[in-house]
């Protein structure tokens, strides 16, 4: 399933590229300059979409990390998807995962969805950042 809707995609973004088969299972996409998502197939046949938000600020850490907290309750500010620390805790991410049975359609919106809030979250972070360092 998740091959097709890459190849999909691929053609109606226009990538001038063929897509590599991932030897991993994972598609790795370029939305915008800094915003590269990982897509690939969970153990429930659904997709996973990861991306890398920003850098975790070190200036007023407990109050960003009180933010994201808030954000992630009820997905009301992350759009259902849920914000985390990479495994170094170095990097603040966004996650979500998506059910089997989705058509492309909807597969087309959730990346979307799932790119925007990748995008405000990143500009978000680094609004923070500034107003940290100021």
């Amino acid at each position: 399933m998740l091959k097709r809707f890459v190849e999909q995609l691929s053609k109606e973004m226009g990538f001038s590229e063929e897509l590599a088969i991932p030897i991993d299972g994972e598609y790795k996409l370029l939305f915008e300059p800094d915003i590269q998502i990982s897509l690939r197939e969970n153990a429930e046949s659904g997709i996973t979409l990861f991306t890398v938000v920003a850098p975790l600020p070190e200036e007023k850490n407990e109050e960003y990390m009180l933010m994201l907290m808030t954000a992630n309750l009820l997905g009301r500010e992350t759009g259902g998807c849920a914000l985390g620390l990479d495994k170094a805790g170095k990097n603040v991410t966004l996650i979500t995962f998506l059910l089997e049975g989705l058509n492309y359609k909807q597969f087309h919106e959730a990346l979307e969805g799932f790119s925007n809030y990748a995008d405000s979250w990143r500009e978000e972070t680094t609004e923070f950042i500034q107003e940290a360092t100021a």
